[in-house]
């Protein structure tokens, strides 16, 4: 073991709420809810979270270290029941009852309700895996929780009795008692995992980081909570280069979260500090480079507009007119011309308005038609082909005649020009129809900064609007004239203002010439840098004002998370890590390998090259047992028989199980299966021995082997022995606890002679032989007449030397064995008496009768007598040999 004084100079160098801890932690394994809440509490404070002092706590001591290792306070179970809604157990029952000083041996066969009691102990006490209660699941689920009343003393304590229900945590004082089941062995043998014993320096210190952890996870869900919050955006506007925006960039959880005092002084805002902000307003909208800036954008609206306005001009304008009615009037003079050249050809026709436009068009298309479909011949194909491509007949040399004058036609010169007239004058009116002319509106809007400050250039802005307006009025006569064919109508339009453009064109020189005088010197550059960071920072200080609440609480909470990430980083377990492995090595694995080594040989696995290693992990202490094998093991499972993983794992329980002494009790779940009877024997003499120690051992179990190798050590070691028999009844309850419900095969001759003359006692009054349903009845009581009568050879004649349920010979009993011919006579003749009416299948002849009552009555009595005259002399044999044994009585002398 560590000194005291080592273990006490490392707990007085812990913070002060952690050394309240170990003090609490010293007389349980865990803290409560309370206790909890007043380290928390102790650790705002220091984190300055919470403002106060903390509890006046009593200094830890080396008198406090003394006593938590000497005096651990022990927990005994004394009796588990009566019970409701758990499996099919019974509810109305006496409860399960432990021995507090000794072996409680509860022996329950498959499927009689033994697991459930099983299940029960591993949801109470401490158990290396979870366990869910069930109810009756062949039943409709139920809503009520899972009860058992739950008896148990403490050191030093009154007896307890509470009733548990499984909504809550068991009581924690049952956590100190260890099960062991099939499920732990699992994790014994394959599995790394927690060591569950630990002296009493190593289980302190594990338990104070299991409570660092709880408060480390109270801590990391504030700071999950506060890192969601602050995920919600804060007020934009700030990118300006400020001390607000340098103070603003600093909101983060670190050291250099600025003070709320800061902040505030900051966003304070007067009246001052407004007639400042307004001066310098007013001063910055005559910033030259700004003034320039706009200037030039209003210049280049004015040769936008210009630009406009010279296309409405072209367009609309009188030029514009004219140039339409000339393209108009010469589509119209050279369509006519084209129509007389056509003239000749209409001579000879028999189809009217040859010449006309749809005649052209559609002789123009019909020759194109013929080009394509005929590409191999001669042009034009239109006449050169066998068939009109227009009627699909075959052309005769008139046909052919006519067309190819009529392609000569298309050819011509009239035709031509009557074409480029009608495209010229097609692409004019279009041009007209496309032009989009600005509204009233949006040339004012347009000329909002060239006419400030100007009564002139307002003047010129209004003429604009007037020549825009009237522009648009123009467009749409000009519109529905060309849709009308009406170009006389405008002929009596005045023409629109030119001078107007002119006076912008004269405009935009005057603000080239602006735009130059405005560039500022080297000097004035620098003012004017300087006045903007003025008014950025008043501008950024007024918006810091309006939105300071915000950012203040933010700031606040920020500061909450850093102080809690302090919490998380004072309730690390590192330190506490290191010291325990270090503890460890000196205190623990030494002792820990030799108990292991002596489990070994107690359970017989020397024949395995076993190994056990460990490491520490987050203020635990772990282990794994090893297989030194040559080839790579992946686990250990893998390689051992059933048999061996079970002793195995019952070596690395029992080995840990030292290392809290003898005091802390145990319960043992079946924990022979799949063993032999030699490493069975072994089992229950070291279990037996553990109870020897001073440990309350619970063992439940359905291998009667086991049941009396148990029983045979506890005689053996002088232990006092406590046995409990769970059952199933025929009429569909389990776990029914009951003296009476121990298996025949495992009860003396005695107890079998009184159960049997039970059944005789209750079948008297209706007994009848002439009923062959009474037959079941005489099978039954003459099986169990027979069979006591070979458990009598057993027991008495032999006096227990050999027996059916142990691999040993107990030579010592030979002392009371005793056999003459009479008791040969005897059993013989009640062996043969008992077979004919047992079961046995009888020969054909022999009478099928029943025995009468009164016979069946002489049959046992005569076994009753048997049994007494018998056991009376191996008592007094045994009585005889124990005196032999003693040696020579010693002689008397005369005085």
């Amino acid at each position: 073991m560590a000194s005291d004084s080592d273990l006490f100079e490392w707990c007085v160098a812990r913070p002060r709420w952690q050394q309240e801890a170990v003090r609490l932690l010293i007389a349980k394994p865990s803290l409560d809810t309370e206790e909890l809440n007043q380290l928390e509490e102790a650790v705002k404070i220091d984190a300055g979270i919470s403002v106060g002092e903390p509890p006046a706590w009593p200094a830890l001591t080396k008198t406090h270290l003394k006593t938590g290792n000497r005096f651990a306070p022990v927990t005994v179970l004394g009796a588990i029941g009566p019970l409701r809604n758990i499996d099919r157990l019974a509810a109305e029952q006496p409860p399960l009852r432990f021995a507090i000083n000794g072996v409680t041996l509860i022996f329950g066969p498959n499927g009689s309700g033994k697991s459930g009691y099983c299940r029960i102990a591993k949801k109470i006490c401490h158990c290396l895996h979870d366990v869910t209660l069930r109810g009756n699941v062949f039943e409709p689920a139920s809503s009520d929780p899972r009860e058992v009343t739950l008896t148990f003393r403490v050191d030093g304590e009154e007896k307890r009795r509470v009733v548990w229900d499984d909504r809550s945590d068991p009581p924690p004082e049952l956590g100190r008692i260890s099960v062991f089941d099939s499920d732990a062995a699992g994790l014994y043998v394959d599995a790394e995992r927690n060591i569950e014993f630990l002296p009493f320096e190593l289980a302190l210190l594990t338990n104070l980081a299991d409570a660092l952890r709880t408060l480390d996870g109270r801590f990391r869900t504030e700071e999950a909570r506060l890192n969601k919050a602050h995920q919600a955006p804060l007020p934009l506007g700030y990118e300006k280069r400020t001390k607000v925006a340098v103070m603003l960039a600093d909101m983060k959880a670190d050291q250099h979260l600025p003070a709320e005092e800061v902040m505030r002084a900051l966003a304070a805002w007067t009246e001052q500090d407004e007639a400042d902000l307004q001066a310098l307003t007013l001063e910055l909208s005559k910033d030259p480079v700004l003034l320039s800036k706009v200037k030039e954008a209003t210049k280049s609206a004015i040769e936008t507009l210009v630009s406009d306005a010279n296309a409405v001009f072209d367009a609309v304008g009188n030029a514009g007119l004219a140039r339409l009615k000339e393209a108009q009037q010469k589509a119209a003079a050279t369509r006519d011309a084209a129509k007389a050249a056509a003239s000749a050809l209409a001579a000879d026709s028999a189809v009217p308005q040859l010449g006309s436009e749809s005649w052209r068009q559609m002789l123009m298309y019909a020759r194109d038609f013929a080009a394509e479909a005929y590409p191999a011949l001669e042009p034009p194909q239109l006449a050169t082909a066998d068939t009109c491509v227009l009627c699909h007949q075959p052309l005769d040399v008139e046909a052919r005649t006519r067309l190819a004058a009529f392609d000569a036609y298309v050819e011509g010169r009239a035709n031509a020009d009557a074409e480029n007239a009608k495209k010229h004058f097609a692409e004019t009116a279009r041009a007209i129809r496309d032009l989009k002319i600005s509204s009233a509106q949006d040339i004012k809007n347009r000329l909002v900064n060239f006419v400030e400050g100007s009564p002139s250039r307002q003047a010129l802005a209004d003429r604009i609007e007037k020549l825009y307006a009237a522009s648009q009025e123009r467009h749409a006569l000009v519109l529905t004239a060309i849709k009308a064919v009406d170009y006389a109508s405008l002929d009596s339009l005045a023409d629109l203002d030119r001078s107007v453009v002119d006076d912008l064109s004269v405009e935009m020189t005057l603000l080239a010439k602006e735009i130059d005088d405005l560039k500022p010197t080297a000097d004035e550059t620098a003012k004017r840098l300087r006045r903007q960071q003025e008014f950025d920072e008043l501008e950024a200080r007024k918006k810091l004002s309006a939105d300071i609440e915000i950012f203040v609480a933010r700031r606040n909470s920020l500061d909450l998370l850093l102080k809690t990430k302090a919490c998380i980083t004072a309730c690390s377990v590192s330190g506490i890590t290191s010291h325990i492995t270090r503890l460890r090595r000196k205190v623990l694995t030494a002792s820990l390998q030799a108990s292991l080594e002596a489990e070994i040989v107690a359970l017989d696995l020397q024949h395995l090259p076993l190994k056990l290693a460990d490491r520490g992990e987050v203020g635990k202490s772990k282990v794994h047992i090893g297989l030194e094998a040559q080839q790579k093991v992946g686990k250990n499972s893998e390689i051992l028989s059933e048999g061996e993983k079970r002793a195995l794992a019952l070596a690395g329980f029992l080995a840990e199980l030292k290392e809290v002494g003898a005091r802390h009790g145990i319960v043992v779940d079946d924990p022979v299966s799949s063993l032999d009877h030699a490493r069975m024997g072994a089992v229950a003499k070291r279990l037996v021995k553990e109870a020897a120690g001073g440990r309350q051992v619970i063992i439940f179990t359905h291998n009667l082997f086991f049941h009396y190798a148990v029983l045979e050590a506890a005689q053996d070691m002088k232990v006092r022995v406590r046995e409990e028999w769970i059952a199933k009844h025929g009429d569909g309850r389990f776990g029914i606890i009951d003296n009476n419900q121990q298996p025949w095969i495992s009860m003396g001759v005695t107890k079998r002679l009184a159960i049997i003359e039970g059944l005789l006692q209750k079948k008297k009054a209706t007994y009848s032989e002439t009923d062959e349903a009474e037959r079941s009845f005489v099978t039954d009581v003459y099986t169990r007449m027979r069979e006591t009568w070979e458990h009598a050879v057993e027991e008495i004649l032999f006096a227990g030397v050999v027996g059916r349920l142990r691999p040993n010979v107990a030579t010592m009993r030979l002392r009371a064995a005793h056999v003459d011919k009479a008791d040969y006579e005897a059993v013989y003749g009640g062996m043969t008496r008992c077979s004919k009416f047992s079961g046995h299948d009888q020969s054909v002849g022999v009478p099928p009768d029943l025995p009468k009552f009164t016979d069946i009555k002489v049959d046992l009595d005569k076994l009753t007598a048997f049994v007494t005259t018998a056991n009376a002399r191996r008592k007094a044999l045994e009585k005889e040999g124990q005196l032999y044994e003693d040696g020579p009585m010693v002689a008397e002398v005369l005085d």
